[in-house]
């Protein structure tokens, strides 16, 4: 997979380097009260409809990191986690092995934009399955998830009340609008992530 990716990035001229988690295949699987499905036949098929009683990374435990992997988040000047899914988006990198040591290891340089903004998904069922998993569906539930690897958590303004508790978890708190309708709304939080200075 790593070829593949890396193909492709230098066809379209990306000069960027894009790396995937492994290239061992690490399927997602959803248990539900409808039994255990495939996270696509989740999404897609059942429309997420089934209730989600768990979420398991079939093949985790013997998977590698891709080779760059490790090394980009050592030598990174920043780590930038996205305001995906915390538990199928970010959940399968975390859990391939040596990555979460490694985020932890640089923990000052990770941000982290949370998903949630006033307790509902950016995109996506995240609000639904952190809530069908225990966890509090709103950015300090996301907090919780993030804190042991995540320096500086980045939250709407919505959320600004949840300031402090997140702080608490032992994360610095950035408020920055986190929803990004347009391309110049992307633009201009990106720019703002790559911006802020060490420490904060």
């Amino acid at each position: 997979m790593s070829q593949a990716a890396d193909s492709i990035r230098i066809a379209l001229r990306v000069k960027s380097r894009i790396l995937p988690m492994s290239d061992d295949p690490v399927p997602t699987m959803i248990d539900s009260n409808e039994g255990s499905l495939h996270f696509q036949e989740y999404l897609v098929k059942c429309r997420t409809e089934p209730v989600v009683k768990g979420i398991r990374f079939a093949g985790v435990e013997s998977a590698q990191p891709a080779p760059g992997v490790l090394e980009a988040i050592r030598d990174a000047d920043r780590i930038l986690i996205c305001p995906s899914n915390p538990l199928i988006s970010i959940g399968p990198i975390l859990a391939v092995p040596q990555v979460r040591d490694q985020l932890r290891a640089h923990k000052e340089k990770v941000f982290a934009v949370c998903p949630i903004v006033g307790g509902k998904s950016l995109k996506g069922p995240s609000d639904k399955m952190l809530a069908q998993l225990g966890h509090q569906p709103a950015a300090l539930g996301v907090a919780k998830l993030y804190a042991e690897f995540t320096g500086t958590f980045v939250i709407d303004p919505a959320d600004r009340n949840q300031a402090a508790p997140i702080a608490a978890l032992g994360m610095k708190v950035v408020i920055l609008p986190a929803i990004m309708k347009t391309p110049a709304q992307k633009r201009k939080l990106a720019r703002a992530l790559l911006s802020f200075s060490f420490p904060l």
